[in-house]
Parts: structure tokens; C-alpha cells; sequence
């Protein structure tokens, strides 16, 4: 009896085997559908430098699935307008900046379609944008979302992407600020003035705006940048030229800059509350470490100059 179930069971294992030879993992495993990579997100930021002329930014249309696409497939991507003031109207209030689509002629697309080769999971979208055109202290994003197929089915579930645009240049980003400022009248006087300051990109490829003192902007805060932002371009010979963004009264200022180590060595001299001021001091760039600001640290301490 023993023997004829275990030869009934090898013969049923046997009958298996012929029925169905197929390996599962050399099958699709799940549904196959196209779709916008980061449709998903709230949005997705992509850089700008604005010391070029045109930059490029690059949107991605990928197929979901186990195995690679048999063939190519060609996708149509549309601009969603509607969906920048989709999203206004949801996340922000009426006090705040709203994001605005950059306008016709700042940028372009110059492929119609996306294509996602036969093997590969993504294809890419590039858009072209004249970055110069664009103003530090508004909000830009591009909407975009899938309109057609050549192949397998379309994500109907989050299916825009928004793009978020952000100013750059190799100056900009995190900065710390340490130095002093003084009043003209009786330099024996002093204020210790550390913080973190953003050095935000503008105008061209060599030129940041900073804030004087004074905090940033922040939704329900003060407004300072009329009176203490200025511009700070670095020359062809890293010397510093310094200039008033709006309103800030600045009498004077230089300096240099220390590519290598990526600290402004600054001083400048101001108007404010009707009295002269000098400020003199470092704008290092954020630092990975103890490391690394102990490094800048010692940098500064050898190279300040002190007002008598």
C-alpha cells in the first residue's frame, strides 16, 4: 500500500512537470503600466544655474514591471497648467508666494515624445529654460503629466508631476558668517556677528545676494530685503565687488575670494539708525564635520584682520 501511494505521488508530480515547465521568475510578474517618475511626490526640485544661458532640466517616463520592455515604447507628454494652480489652491494660503508657471519663451521642449528603449526601465524628457529670466524671490514650478501611450496601459493614479524651480550657481548655498561690526565713530566699539546666512544666486553665475544682519524672510516675518541685502560678485581675479540689492545704504566694500577653501574674506562699510558702520569678517561656506570646521576655523584665525 505504502508503495503505491509514493508511486502515485510520482506520478502526479511527474504529470505536473509536463503540464507546466514554465520558470515564473522569466514572467511578467505584475501588470505593466507607464508612468511619470516623482507624480508621486508633493513636487520635485530641480537646479538652475543662472550663469548659463540655457540650462537643462530632465523630466522621466519609466514602465513598471518585472522583466525589461520588449520593445521601445513612445510616450506624449502635455503641460498641466491647471495643476500649478491646483496645487496654490490646496497647499498655500492667499498671504503666501504662490508658484506661477515661468511664461512662454523661457523655456522649451525639444523632443516631442519620450522613448523608452527596448531593455530599459527609463526614458528621459529634457526641458530647456533661459534661467536668467527668472526672479530670486519668486516661486516657479511645470506641471506636466502623461497623455498617451504607444504601448501597455497609462498610470491612472498620480499622474502629474510638478517641478519645482530653484536658482543656483557655484557661489550660492549655506553659508555661515563670522566677524564683527563697528561703528566709524569709535572703533573700540564692537558687535560679534556669527550666523547662518543664505547666499542666494543672482543676476549671473558669479554674483549672490546676502542679508545684512537682519533675518531672512519668512512667511509672517519682517520684510528686510529692501533695506539690508547686497550683492556680492566675484571677479576673474576672485577680488569682490559689492553692491546695495534694493535699498540697503552701503557706502563702500571688497574683499576676496578663497576658492579652495570657499570663504568670502569681506569687509563693508554701511549707513543705518544715522550712523556709519564697518563690518568686517568671514562667509564660509557650510562645512561635513568636526573635521572640516575645525580646518576653516584655524584658516580664519590666520588670516583676520583686525580694525584698531
Amino acid at each position: 500500500m505504502k508503495k503505491l501511494a509514493f508511486l502515485s505521488a510520482v506520478l502526479l508530480a511527474a504529470s505536473m512537470v509536463g503540464c507546466d515547465n514554465r520558470i515564473p521568475l522569466e514572467e511578467e510578474q505584475y501588470p505593466r503600466s507607464v508612468y511619470l517618475v516623482g507624480a508621486g511626490e508633493t513636487m520635485i526640485n530641480r537646479d538652475l544655474n543662472i550663469g548659463y544661458d540655457v540650462d537643462t532640466i530632465y523630466a522621466s517616463v519609466a514602465v513598471s514591471g518585472s522583466l525589461s520592455t520588449p520593445s521601445d515604447v513612445v510616450a506624449t507628454i502635455v503641460e498641466s497648467p491647471e495643476s500649478v494652480d491646483a496645487y496654490n489652491n490646496k497647499e498655500l494660503g492667499s498671504d503666501d508666494i504662490h508658484y506661477r508657471n515661468p511664461g512662454a519663451g523661457i523655456y522649451s521642449f525639444p523632443q516631442e515624445n519620450v522613448v523608452v528603449k527596448k531593455g530599459e526601465v527609463y526614458g528621459t524628457y529634457p526641458i530647456l529654460i533661459d534661467p536668467s529670466t527668472l526672479h530670486i524671490d519668486s516661486l516657479y514650478m511645470i506641471a506636466l503629466k502623461l497623455e498617451s501611450v504607444s504601448q501597455f496601459a497609462k498610470s491612472e493614479e498620480d499622474t502629474v508631476v510638478k517641478i519645482r524651480l530653484n536658482l543656483m550657481n557655484k557661489y550660492s548655498g549655506l553659508y555661515y558668517m563670522d566677524g564683527v561690526i563697528k561703528p566709524l565713530d569709535n572703533l573700540k566699539d564692537s558687535t560679534i556677528y556669527k550666523t547662518n546666512r543664505n547666499a542666494q544666486a543672482v543676476i549671473d553665475g558669479n554674483t549672490v545676494r546676502v542679508y545684512h544682519q537682519k533675518n531672512e524672510w519668512s512667511k509672517g516675518a519682517t520684510d528686510y530685503r529692501p533695506g539690508y541685502c547686497f550683492n556680492i560678485t566675484v571677479n576673474e581675479d576672485n577680488s569682490l565687488t559689492l553692491k546695495p540689492w534694493d535699498k540697503f545704504d552701503l557706502i563702500e566694500g571688497g574683499g576676496t575670494y578663497y576658492e579652495d577653501m570657499e570663504v568670502y574674506d569681506l569687509w563693508y562699510k554701511f549707513r543705518d539708525e544715522g550712523r556709519e558702520w564697518i563690518t568686517r569678517g568671514f562667509l564660509y561656506k557650510d562645512r561635513q564635520g568636526d573635521d572640516e570646521l575645525r580646518e576653516i576655523t584655524d584658516w580664519m584665525e590666520e588670516h583676520r584682520v583686525y580694525d584698531n
